[in-house]
């Protein structure tokens, strides 16, 4: 166990406190828990987790000495060290969003009953909380669809129109979705570990409160943060395990965060209600931490394109297929098939870049060295 310590660096600001830069508002005057007088007020809405930062951190980052077997054939996982989540819904399946960059990822995590090892997806325990999550899922539009719903990778707005409309099975997991499940007890420790946070596990969470009309959008956060540094949060935690399509040595902590994960992120923001996201990348070889904050305008945008892929192509066309034998919705509903990727796609994506460039890498550390 190695301790180190470190102060985030940032460069100064007139106007701002301490060394690190914040967004356009803080607290009114007041004395910090930390005996630091803050800001006066025409900058009104710093989060108390943000000037957190400025502090001396102390991370206990522990070397890694866990053995990874990532064969393309079965999974070789320890899962002796599960936390228990009880009722609570564990994190959306992640690889349906993933770019195909390789036949890796169009096999399905499921293997001949011969092998000496049990699949990750055949699990009761993994069959439960996936049939759990199809029940629920069915008839929302998830934040983890989000991208896709826009045109992010093609031919996916076709498909999850078709799966919507109950014409094509929906995502039933894959080689990166098996990673991502059995490694996402061992990331959230590490995030712990490095941050002291407080985490909890809400329910499948549907929009809507103040809106009833909005119930359509759903999310499942991987958690909410309840405390940081003792205080009370208006965060939300995002977990990535990517699978480097199985090629562990190239295993590296994201030093950006990709652009199709931004949908996702604001739209968890919105749907929970929370202000800011911690983005932890975990790898074999290291993780980083990324702070993104809510962006009321960037989540407008995205809704119009959202809303037109569910009241314009999924409910009409559902409305039909309830009415009618479909047994070809590509040709008998083509008019209402949408167009591989929304009007507003190029925007979304242009805002999306700007989202990555103004969220913050936090920490990144590799094997428990912090790096530069």
């Amino acid at each position: 166990m190695e301790k180190i310590e470190f102060r985030f660096e940032r460069l100064n600001k007139p106007d701002y406190i301490f060394c690190y830069r914040y967004p356009e508002t803080a607290y009114a005057p007041q004395q910090s828990p930390f005996g630091v007088s803050m800001l006066p007020s025409p900058l009104r809405k710093l989060a108390r987790e943000e000037f957190v930062s400025c502090f001396l951190i102390n991370f206990r980052l522990s070397y890694y000495n866990s053995k990874y077997n990532c064969d393309i054939g079965p999974f070789k996982v320890d899962i002796s060290n599960r936390r228990n989540y009880s009722s609570q819904v564990l994190l959306d399946p992640l690889g349906e969003e993933q770019p195909v960059n390789s036949q890796i990822y169009n096999h399905s995590c499921t293997r001949d009953s011969s092998s000496p090892y049990t699949s990750i997806l055949q699990s009761t325990s993994l069959q439960h909380r996936f049939k759990k999550w199809q029940d629920q899922r069915k008839h929302k539009l998830t934040a983890s669809t989000f991208s896709g719903a826009i045109g992010f990778w093609r031919g996916r707005r076709v498909q999850l129109w078709l799966e919507k409309l109950g014409a094509k099975e929906p995502f039933s997991g894959n080689m990166a979705t098996c990673w991502s499940n059995a490694k996402e007890e061992e990331a959230l420790e590490r995030y712990k570990l490095i941050t002291g946070n407080t985490i909890l596990f809400p329910r499948f969470q549907v929009y809507g409160k103040n809106n009833l009309k909005d119930d359509w959008l759903a999310a499942s956060p991987d958690g909410i943060i309840d405390k940081y540094y003792g205080l009370n949060s208006r965060g939300v935690l995002e977990i990535k395990c990517p699978f480097f399509n199985g090629d562990m040595k190239r295993a590296s902590p994201w030093k950006r965060i990709p652009l199709y994960c931004i949908p996702q992120a604001q739209g968890l923001m919105e749907i929970l209600d929370k202000d800011w996201m911690d983005f932890y990348v975990w790898t074999p070889n290291g993780s980083s931490l990324f702070r993104l904050y809510r962006d009321e305008a960037y989540w407008d945008a995205l809704k119009i394109a959202l809303s037109d892929f569910w009241f314009n192509h999924v409910l009409p066309a559902k409305e039909l297929c309830s009415k009618n034998v479909i047994t070809d919705p590509l040709k008998e509903l083509g008019s209402l098939k949408p167009a591989p990727r929304h009007e507003l796609y190029r925007y979304i994506v242009y805002e999306s870049k700007h989202a990555v460039d103004s969220s913050h890498l936090l920490m990144r550390e590799i094997n428990g060295h912090l790096q530069n």
